[in-house]
């Protein structure tokens, strides 16, 4: 069981961005086959083309946080050195954590409401909320991904871990 949570803590957002991406690109080709060459369009692939996209870009931003190369105007906290510049990216982190945290309420909040009037997709009547569940749940991932991120550089400012340059 712990190899398997090990794996997931590693790997799980590239699965699942792989997986959906799998599925945009095929759903794409049929699109372009079932309107272009049979002369059918089919509403239904450009619908969960885009579901599938508003989730890889949600579950992708956990990714961006896991190894922090989300874009940001770095550029002071480059002329920096040693732990100096890492108490700057543990406040720029700090901060990170907060937006996500609060785009994560928001989000629940969103799904809460959708609840008591709920909405249905176009094409394949999918409930919204499970769409609108890719902002809480992908920023609910990106905050744990910054919490771990955080310890690690609260680690290495104790001495316990490398300073990188």
């Amino acid at each position: 069981m712990k190899k398997i949570i090990g794996f997931l803590d590693a790997h799980f957002e590239e699965i699942f961005i792989s997986l959906a991406m799998g599925y945009f690109v095929t759903v794409t080709i049929l699109q372009i086959i079932f309107r272009f060459i049979l002369k059918i369009p089919a509403s239904w692939t450009e619908e969960t083309a885009k579901y599938a996209f508003i989730w890889m870009t949600f579950v992708g931003s956990s990714l961006g946080a896991k190894i922090q190369s989300h874009i940001r105007v770095d550029m002071f906290e480059n002329s920096l050195k040693g732990k100096v510049r890492l108490i700057v990216n543990f406040i720029n982190q700090f901060i990170f954590l907060i937006f996500a945290v609060i785009m994560t309420v928001v989000g629940v909040g969103m799904c809460v409401s959708l609840l008591s009037r709920p909405q249905l997709s176009p094409a394949l009547k999918i409930p919204m909320q499970w769409i609108y569940a890719a902002l809480p749940v992908g920023m609910g991932l990106m905050s744990i991904r910054i919490i771990f991120n955080l310890f690690t550089q609260i680690k290495t400012l104790g001495g316990k871990g490398e300073v990188k340059e």
